[in-house]
Protein backbone atom coordinates (compact mmCIF):
# COMPACT_ATOMS: atom_id res chain seq x y z
CA UNK A 1 0.00 0.00 0.00
CA UNK A 2 2.78 2.38 0.76
CA UNK A 3 4.33 1.77 -2.64
CA UNK A 4 1.04 2.48 -4.43
CA UNK A 5 0.65 5.86 -2.71
CA UNK A 6 4.19 6.82 -3.57
CA UNK A 7 3.70 5.79 -7.20
CA UNK A 8 0.52 7.88 -7.37
CA UNK A 9 2.42 10.88 -5.93
CA UNK A 10 5.19 10.56 -8.51
CA UNK A 11 2.62 10.21 -11.30
CA UNK A 12 0.84 13.39 -10.15
CA UNK A 13 4.13 15.29 -9.94
CA UNK A 14 5.07 14.12 -13.42
CA UNK A 15 1.75 15.21 -14.91
CA UNK A 16 1.79 18.60 -13.16
CA UNK A 17 5.45 19.18 -14.07
CA UNK A 18 4.88 18.38 -17.72
CA UNK A 19 1.94 20.83 -17.75
CA UNK A 20 4.12 23.61 -16.34
CA UNK A 21 6.94 22.89 -18.78
CA UNK A 22 4.46 22.70 -21.66
CA UNK A 23 2.95 26.08 -20.80
CA UNK A 24 6.41 27.64 -20.48
CA UNK A 25 7.40 26.20 -23.84
CA UNK A 26 4.26 27.56 -25.52
CA UNK A 27 4.84 31.01 -24.02
CA UNK A 28 8.44 31.04 -25.23
CA UNK A 29 7.30 29.87 -28.66
CA UNK A 30 4.75 32.70 -28.90
CA UNK A 31 7.42 35.24 -27.95
CA UNK A 32 9.80 33.82 -30.54
CA UNK A 33 7.13 34.12 -33.21
CA UNK A 34 6.37 37.69 -32.18
CA UNK A 35 10.06 38.68 -32.18
CA UNK A 36 11.00 36.63 -35.23
CA UNK A 37 10.03 39.35 -37.69
CA UNK A 38 12.13 41.92 -35.86
CA UNK A 39 15.17 39.63 -35.91
CA UNK A 40 14.77 38.97 -39.63
CA UNK A 41 14.46 42.69 -40.36
CA UNK A 42 17.59 43.44 -38.32
CA UNK A 43 19.51 40.77 -40.26
CA UNK A 44 18.35 42.27 -43.55
CA UNK A 45 19.50 45.75 -42.53
CA UNK A 46 22.89 44.35 -41.51
CA UNK A 47 23.47 42.69 -44.87
CA UNK A 48 22.39 45.87 -46.69
CA UNK A 49 24.93 47.89 -44.68
CA UNK A 50 27.61 45.32 -45.49
CA UNK A 51 26.84 45.54 -49.20
CA UNK A 52 26.95 49.34 -49.06
CA UNK A 53 30.30 49.26 -47.24
CA UNK A 54 31.66 46.80 -49.79
CA UNK A 55 30.54 49.03 -52.68
CA UNK A 56 32.13 52.05 -51.02
CA UNK A 57 35.38 50.16 -50.46
CA UNK A 58 35.52 49.13 -54.11
CA UNK A 59 34.77 52.71 -55.16
CA UNK A 60 37.65 54.03 -53.05
CA UNK A 61 40.02 51.50 -54.61
CA UNK A 62 38.49 52.19 -58.04
CA UNK A 63 38.01 48.49 -58.82
CA UNK A 64 34.99 46.70 -60.26
CA UNK A 65 32.85 44.04 -58.62
CA UNK A 66 34.67 41.40 -60.67
CA UNK A 67 38.21 42.66 -60.01
CA UNK A 68 40.93 40.06 -59.61
CA UNK A 69 43.19 39.87 -56.59
CA UNK A 70 46.00 41.38 -58.63
CA UNK A 71 43.87 44.37 -59.62
CA UNK A 72 42.88 44.96 -56.00
CA UNK A 73 46.49 44.76 -54.81
CA UNK A 74 47.65 47.01 -57.65
CA UNK A 75 45.06 49.65 -56.72
CA UNK A 76 46.11 49.36 -53.08
CA UNK A 77 49.78 49.86 -53.86
CA UNK A 78 49.04 52.83 -56.12
CA UNK A 79 46.98 54.60 -53.43
CA UNK A 80 49.47 53.69 -50.71
CA UNK A 81 52.34 55.25 -52.69
CA UNK A 82 50.27 58.37 -53.38
CA UNK A 83 49.54 58.83 -49.67
CA UNK A 84 52.93 57.83 -48.25
CA UNK A 85 53.44 59.91 -45.06
CA UNK A 86 57.22 60.01 -45.63
CA UNK A 87 56.58 61.81 -48.92
CA UNK A 88 54.13 64.32 -47.48
CA UNK A 89 51.02 62.16 -47.79
CA UNK A 90 48.35 61.61 -45.20
CA UNK A 91 48.85 58.85 -42.65
CA UNK A 92 45.09 58.87 -42.06
CA UNK A 93 44.31 58.27 -45.74
CA UNK A 94 47.01 55.64 -45.92
CA UNK A 95 45.42 53.78 -43.00
CA UNK A 96 41.98 54.08 -44.63
CA UNK A 97 43.31 52.61 -47.88
CA UNK A 98 44.80 49.69 -45.93
CA UNK A 99 41.50 49.08 -44.12
CA UNK A 100 39.51 49.27 -47.34
CA UNK A 101 41.85 46.84 -49.08
CA UNK A 102 41.57 44.39 -46.22
CA UNK A 103 37.78 44.65 -46.33
CA UNK A 104 37.64 43.99 -50.07
CA UNK A 105 40.17 41.16 -49.79
CA UNK A 106 38.23 39.53 -46.95
CA UNK A 107 34.99 39.85 -48.89
CA UNK A 108 36.59 38.28 -51.96
CA UNK A 109 38.03 35.36 -50.08
CA UNK A 110 35.01 34.64 -47.92
CA UNK A 111 32.23 35.28 -50.41
CA UNK A 112 34.18 34.57 -53.64
CA UNK A 113 33.07 37.79 -55.35
CA UNK A 114 36.34 38.21 -57.16
CA UNK A 115 37.66 36.13 -59.99
CA UNK A 116 40.11 33.43 -59.14
CA UNK A 117 43.70 34.15 -59.98
CA UNK A 118 47.07 32.49 -59.55
CA UNK A 119 47.98 34.61 -56.52
CA UNK A 120 46.84 33.63 -53.04
CA UNK A 121 46.02 36.10 -50.29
Amino acid sequence: MVGAGLARLFANLLVMGSGVVGRAFMEAYKQALANGGAAAQAAGKSSAKSAAAQAEARQILNVTQKATKEEILEAHEKLTKMNDPEKGGSAYLNAKVRDVTLAVAFFCVVFLHCRRSTQRW
